[in-house]
Order: structure tokens, then sequence, then C-alpha cells
């Protein structure tokens, strides 16, 4: 008997209609060219696995260039140059000194328009004091909003998220909470449709998209149909709204037979979904709360007539007595076709078996 090892990286593919900013293992952010895998790494240069996001834009202009006059500062308010190397290793930061006001009236902002009133946007900037610490408010999303921010002498990005107020559209840099003079340097201001802010965009003169991660695996000869497991090592995004996908197995369209394992973060549910010549077979919520930036391992086993999901050593299953399709084709990772509906989170790792491992095995592979 023969047997072959082969890492399912080997057959992936990435699609992204754009480039993408993530830190390498030196701890710098780093460009990814259009469809190039973002493995992504912590500060300290260790592996966080591949970064799966959606489609977003930064609707802020010049994100970078905090002199530009559309960048609004307030009476005393200095922006300048710093020789201090930015996240990307250049020398693109600058230098915001703030007189102090208790009333926020010492600082950086930018009108945006456009945002729905009551729409949840996040509003993100790389901080770092100059020397010693430094207090900073951000706010201004919401109108008067005001979140304080302690620094030191590390890059650290910083963000908060709210919903955008009828009138005041405003992401705003300041000292409203502390009342007292700083100086920072600061790096690319980031404004986003969402609760939490995705990795990097630049802009410049107008906003700037990037697009979504469309990861994919060619179910070759190494794939087994209607049998099998996948487990996911997954790191879960900071914050999240609506449904995302974890992995879609399915033939030439969603519409027709597929299985798929998503997130229903609105209902707070784990769920699985199958689909049988464009009918509905099972459609089943198996668990809570899934906890928001946290490291899981999910594991999605299937049979001629059963499908499980192991979570944190828990293994729920499906009714049985269905006929599990045999013409998958396509294995699509973090995203709803790979367009939409995308995790916005790391896969760390992702191992598959030709053939479903017994409930015991699988709680053992679904706990961290």
């Amino acid at each position: 008997m023969g047997l072959r090892y082969q890492p399912l990286a080997a057959g992936m593919s990435v699609a992204r209609a754009s480039t993408k900013l993530v830190r390498g293992p030196n701890g710098l952010l780093e460009t990814r060219a259009m469809d190039q895998p973002a493995y992504d790494h912590d500060g300290l240069g260790r592996r966080l696995g591949l970064l799966i996001e959606g489609a977003t834009t930064n609707l802020l202009r010049y994100s970078t260039a905090f002199d530009n006059a559309l960048w609004e500062k307030n009476s005393g308010v200095v922006v300048g140059p710093s020789a201090v190397a930015a996240p990307d290793g250049s020398l693109s930061a600058m230098q915001l000194d703030l007189p102090g006001s208790a009333a926020g009236a010492d600082g950086l902002c930018q009108n945006v328009g456009g945002l729905v009133a009551s729409e949840i946007y996040s509003f993100a900037v790389w901080m770092r004091a100059v020397s010693g610490t430094a207090d900073i408010t951000l706010g201004g999303i919401d109108g008067p909003s005001a979140h304080g921010f302690a620094l030191d002498e590390t890059w650290q990005r910083v963000w908060i998220a709210e919903p955008a107020s009828g009138t005041t559209r405003y992401p705003k840099i300041s000292t409203a909470i502390s009342a007292l003079p700083a100086s920072i340097l600061i790096w690319n201001a980031q404004l986003e449709a969402g609760p939490a802010p995705t990795s990097d965009i630049i802009s410049n003169g107008i906003p700037a998209a990037r697009a979504c991660d469309d990861v994919r695996i060619d179910p070759g000869d190494w794939f087994v149909q209607g049998r099998g497991t996948l487990v996911f090592d997954l790191h879960t995004a900071r914050d999240w709204q609506g449904i995302w996908r974890i992995v879609q197995l399915y033939s030439l369209s969603l519409n027709d037979d597929h299985l798929d394992l998503g997130y229903d973060s609105d209902a707070d549910q784990l769920r699985i979904s199958l689909r049988a010549g464009g009918v509905p077979l099972v459609t089943q919520s198996l668990y809570g709360q899934l906890a928001k930036d946290t490291r899981h391992r999910i594991a999605l086993a299937w049979d001629d007539d059963v499908i499980s999901v192991g979570l944190d050593g828990v293994v729920l299953s499906s009714p049985d007595g269905f006929a599990m399709p045999r013409n998958f084709s396509k294995i699509v990772l973090g995203a709803f076709g790979g367009a939409e509906k995308a995790m916005n989170g790391h896969l760390r790792n992702l191992s598959y078996w030709p053939e479903k491992l017994s409930n015991a095995r699988l709680s053992e592979l679904s706990t961290v």
C-alpha cells in the first residue's frame, strides 16, 4: 500500500484584485502583491496565519499625509515630518504636537462625507509617543464621543468603533480627556465601514479600496467524495457583524450542491447548511457564541448521511437520513463564494482526513 502526504497549501490558490499590507517576519508591514497569500505576523515576527479579509475602503484621504489641508488643525496644533521609522520601515510617519485642551479644541481631524447615520464605522491610526508616555483621545464619529489611549514609545494601532451621527463626521485625534500637552508620532489613519478595522489601506487624494481575498483549494485526487474531515485552526476577528463563512464545498454553483460552515454573529451561532440538487437538506445551528479575537479549533466531518461539528471539545451532529452529494469541485475558505461575508480573521492551519473521524477524535482535534 502506498502512502502519500501533500500539504494542502500545494493546492491552494489566492485571488485578490489589489495589493495588501500585512506584517512580515521582521515585524514591519510589507506589501503583498495581487493574488499573493497574505501570511501575517505579530510585532515579534511570530506567524499569525493566512489573513482572509473582505473588500473594504479607507474613506479618509491622504491617510499618511497629515500635513495636507484636508486634515484640519485647531489653533496651536503642529504637524511635521519625523525621523523615526513608521510601522512599514519608511520615513512616512509624522509628528503631531498638541497643546492640550479639555474641550478637545486642540485636535487634528478630517471631514468625511457620505457616512450613513447610525451605521457602525471604525477609526484606526498608528501612534506612539515621541518620548516617554502620552495620553491621547480618539473620537468624532458620533458627535462629541471621546475614547482615551495611553501611548508609550512603541508603535501601536489604536482604534474605536461607533455609529455615525447624523451631523458630525470628524474622526479626530486630540487631548480632550487628559487636557495635557502631547507630542506623538502618527501613521496611516483609516476610517471604514464595520465594527473593527481591517488591515491597513493607504490612501492619497481619493479613498482607497482593497479587494476581497478569494482563497480556494483544488479538490484534486487527494479529496474523497462523500466523506471526509476538515479541521480549522483559526483566530477570529476583533469584532464582526452579520454572517461570515469558514468554508464552503460546492459543485458548479452555491445554489446547487453545497456543504457550508459559517457563523451567524447576529444570532451568535455556528451553523451548517447542506444543499443537494438545489434543495436544502440541512440547516442547523450548532453552538452559541464564538469568542472574538480568540483562537479556535473547529472540526467539520461528514459521511454519507451525517455531518458533525466539533468546537472546544464538544461534538454535535445533524439528523441523519440524507445522501451526501458526491460532486464537490470547489473548496472556498473564509468567504462566501470568495466574494463577500469574509471572516476577517487568520487561518492558522488546516488539516484534512479522507474519512469521517470518530466523535472522540473530533473532540480531541477541536480542543485548543
